[in-house]
């Protein structure tokens, strides 16, 4: 009785111990001749009935044996009221057995057998254990007691609390227990309400509601904990509300999982800004690789970094193809180890091998890198190749102090930020290509329409001198000899301009304003046109917007000297709130507006690149009075 309704813990050796006292007590006096008299029973008849008679010891026996088997009785009632379905099938027939002995016994006691003068003790004994085997055999016993209500309730993770209609606290698990921080001793009976008082809209819920899903925060002895709690209500056998199931989920490392893959996205999509911003703010490949290795080394943790590129035309197999192109945080004998040749050696067959990021929490037990690289005071490394489209563009190489270790969550960031980095390699290559395409094409068309003409010009007319020369004297062509002077020396002036144009242009370290001093003298000192600037500009705007203005500058006065005739050009630019206005304004002929698309590609060029910097562009022009050009660009929004 006790095993089958799981309360073995009872069945200790000194209990067991204990219960054997008495049966072996007489068994001794049942086999010993001396001593069987002590034992002894009859029956005796009276004018009523039949009366057992016994010995002292006839009569212990009797009442310990039956109080073993009524409280055995009682136990199995217990189990069997709690039970459902097979379970109390099973319990039924075992309850049946146990109550055969009780009832031979009351068959006996009112004269209601048929044998007379006969124990059925043996047999209520023997027809209890018939009972017993079908009950344990028949429904599988040992199979269902592993999936009993009190084992699961009792060992389940997850937290039970059982309300009444009155939200009185009637049944709660050891995880509930756990989980709420509240001895189950103390608050059995007591209200919910009262108990859990910041679980209100938890307890009191509408009826109509089938089931109701909360995920709530809560404090216990370990700290804060995230909990889903799940209430179902509890009904009758008709149906009717009885009280209502509480099932506590401890949800806190899925919470803490959660909240860290969504900082890692966070960190990702900022990483993601900061890139996209440096790409957008640069003007070359080299000042991005410099921003972006640094932005990297604080976003990873890191103490150095370093970012190694392939050669454009280079073989990915080829060592001497790779170089060195921005660093942070190395010594400069750290830089001479990692621009060795062995090292070169060591990233190259890496690369031939992974095309994904790794993670090496020690460099000098990995076999891929030599002992050169293993001079590095830093040990651990997050290595990531710089790859768009299966084309290996370059290696990106993180260093972290030993015994630090890169997440799963840095290696996956790490692939997207190198591939965003060698997007944007690649972006700036084919830009650079295209520029250079456009700026060969630009100076064949100028020289064509420019310096060309004027050599041809040139041409012509030394060979109308010649002929001249030769049928009339020398007096009468001066005025051809002075023409030829005129426009070789116009062909110089231009050749010139061609040439400073060609010259790089260093903002970072010149600034807008003396840059485009130097611009102006340049048109001054190479041709005939007066070149003023006026301004009150302290450097507000971006490099990216200076550069823009720059260059429209310099194509306006391009514009200025090949077309306009202009004696006198006046550049404006000048700060004010929350713009920056810059004007190009010649005194020359002019054109007619209408007709500005015939002019060339040089007033579609300004306007590009005033779009490009977010500004405005607009053009006045009057035939006779010249030409007006005005670009406007916020301050703000860098």
């Amino acid at each position: 009785a006790l095993e089958y309704t799981k309360r073995r813990h009872l069945l200790t050796w000194l209990s067991v111990s204990l219960l054997a006292v008495e049966p072996a007590f007489i068994q001794i006096l049942l086999w010993t001749d001396q001593l069987r008299s002590k034992y002894s029973t009859g029956y005796a008849m009276d004018a009523i009935e039949t009366i057992q008679t016994g010995s002292l010891w006839f009569w212990i026996d009797a009442i310990y044996s039956n109080s073993l088997v009524l409280i055995a009785i009682f136990l199995f009632i217990q189990i069997f009221f709690r039970k459902s379905g097979q379970y109390r099938l099973q319990s039924g027939t075992i309850l049946a057995g146990a109550f055969m002995p009780i009832l031979i016994k009351m068959i006996n006691r009112f004269g209601l057998t048929i044998i007379n003068n006969y124990d059925l003790t043996p047999i209520a004994f023997s027809i209890a254990g018939l009972f017993f085997t079908y009950g344990l055999f028949h429904y599988y016993q040992l199979e269902f007691s592993a999936v009993e209500r009190d084992i699961v309730v009792e060992k389940m993770k997850d937290g039970w609390v059982v309300l009444d209609m009155q939200n009185r606290i009637v049944d709660f698990n050891p995880a509930a227990e756990v989980l709420i921080g509240l001895a189950r001793n103390k608050i059995y009976g007591q209200s919910a309400e009262n108990i859990l008082s910041d679980w209100q809209n938890v307890i009191k819920r509408d009826r109509s509601i089938k089931e109701l899903v909360i995920n709530k925060s809560v404090k216990n002895r370990e700290g804060w904990r995230y909990l889903n709690i799940v209430n179902s209500p509890l009904t009758d056998q008709s149906g009717h509300f009885i009280g209502q199931v509480l099932v506590l989920r401890d949800i806190t490392e899925h919470k803490m999982a959660e909240e860290a893959r969504h900082q890692a996205h966070a960190k990702l999509l900022n990483l993601l800004r900061a890139i996209s911003s440096t790409a957008s703010q640069t003007l070359n490949l080299e000042d991005f690789l410099t921003e972006s290795i640094q932005q990297l080394v604080y976003s990873f943790h890191s103490q150095s970094g370093v970012i190694f590129l392939l050669d454009e035309h280079g073989d990915e197999s080829d060592k001497h193809s790779l170089s060195i192109v921005s660093h942070y945080g190395l010594s400069t004998q750290e830089l001479d180890i990692l621009s060795s040749s062995n090292v070169k050696n060591n990233l190259v067959a890496w690369i031939q091998e992974f095309h994904e990021p790794q993670s090496i929490p020690d460099i000098s037990a990995n076999t891929h890198f030599s002992r050169v690289i293993q001079q590095i005071s830093h040990r651990a490394l997050l290595i990531s190749p710089v790859d768009l489209e299966d084309r290996i563009l370059g290696v990106i190489c993180l260093f972290q102090e030993g015994g630090v270790v890169y997440r799963r969550d840095d290696i996956i960031n790490m692939a997207v930020i190198s591939k965003e980095i060698g997007s944007y390699i690649q972006g700036n290559r084919q830009r650079q290509s295209v520029i250079a395409l456009a700026e060969r094409q630009r100076l064949v068309r100028d020289l064509h329409d420019s310096i060309s003409q004027n050599l041809y010009g040139v041409v012509a007319l030394t060979e109308a001198a010649k002929a001249g020369l030769e049928a009339r004297s020398l007096e009468s062509q001066a005025d051809l000899f002075s023409h030829i002077g005129e426009t070789a020396r116009l062909a110089v002036k231009e050749m010139r301009l061609f040439l400073h144009e060609l010259q790089p242009v260093d903002l970072v370290h010149e600034g807008l304003v003396p840059a485009l001093h130097l611009r102006l003298e340049a048109v001054e000192g190479r041709s005939d046109v007066k070149a003023v600037l006026i301004t009150n500009y302290n450097g507000s705007l971006p490099l990216n917007k200076e550069v823009m203005l720059y260059y429209i500058t310099q194509e306006a006065l391009n514009n200025v000297l090949r077309h306009s005739h202009a004696k006198s050009v006046t550049v404006r630019l000048r700060q004010i709130a929350t713009n920056v206005i810059l004007e190009i304004e010649d005194f020359g002929c002019g054109f007619d507006i209408t007709h500005v698309g015939n002019v060339g590609m040089g007033i579609r060029n300004m306007r590009e690149r005033a779009s490009l910097a977010g500004g405005t562009f607009m053009i006045t022009s009057t035939p006779g009075k010249g030409t007006k050009i005005t670009v406007t660009l916020q301050r703000d929004g860098r």
